[in-house]
C-alpha cells in the first residue's frame, strides 16, 4: 500500500467545511440577540406607559 493512499483516507478537502459556519454563526448571535432586542424594547414600552400614567 502506498503512503498517499493511506493519507487519503484521513484527508478531508477543505472545500465545504466552513459553509455552514457562517450561517451557524448567524443563528447563533440571532438566538442571542432576538431575546436581548425584545427584552429591551419591552422594557422601554413599559417605562414609556409608567411615564405616561405617572
Amino acid at each position: 500500500m502506498k503512503h498517499d493512499d493511506e493519507a487519503h483516507r484521513y484527508y478531508y478537502p477543505v472545500e465545504g467545511r466552513g459553509d455552514g459556519a457562517i450561517g451557524g454563526a448567524a443563528a447563533f448571535i440571532a438566538i442571542i440577540l432576538v431575546p436581548t432586542g425584545l427584552y429591551a424594547a419591552w422594557n422601554t414600552v413599559v417605562s414609556w406607559i409608567s411615564m405616561i400614567f405617572s
